[in-house]
């Protein structure tokens, strides 16, 4: 008797429009394509990057800090026989 009640139920939910909808499964590639449509134009830190390897005033004369090319253009210039 319970289970013809629960399919009594079931019937007059979906009469009515009232069923819920399972929510749809996004696979990773979607993911990361909607992530890439918000960061692909860049969020400024590209002309900050440049900007500090033009203005890089460090120790280093040439070298690469977190994929990142750096150099200090003076040392190069003082150091160019030593490289």
């Amino acid at each position: 008797m319970a289970r013809s009640k629960k399919a009594i139920q079931k019937l007059i939910a979906s009469m009515q429009g009232k069923k819920k909808k399972k929510p749809k499964k996004v696979d990773a590639r979607t993911e990361a394509l909607k992530g890439r449509k918000f960061f692909s134009k860049g969020s400024g830190e590209n002309d900050m990057v440049r900007q500090a390897q033009r203005d890089y005033n460090g120790s280093y004369i040439s070298g690469d800090l977190g994929g990142v090319k750096i150099g200090n253009p003076s040392y190069k210039k003082y150091y160019k026989g030593l490289i």
